[in-house]
């Protein structure tokens, strides 16, 4: 199903749930400190760049790893 199908609603409605569709392999790290940028074992969220989704610090650790 396309872009333009999930905004408007059209489609069968038996898309999988985005969380099992993204592989999350882009994944940002976030720091709250200034002083912790650039170490990614001091990142306290992770974004990923696919969906949008943001995970915990060990949640975003573990998906890399």
């Amino acid at each position: 199903m396309g872009l333009l199908n999930r905004i408007f609603g059209r489609g069968d409605g038996h898309q999988a749930p985005l969380e099992t569709a993204c592989p999350h392999t882009a994944l940002t790290p976030r720091w709250d400190n200034l002083d912790d940028m650039g170490k990614e074992d001091r990142a306290v969220r992770f974004h990923c760049e696919g969906c949008g989704v943001d995970f915990s610090g060990d949640e975003g650790r573990r998906l890399l790893h």
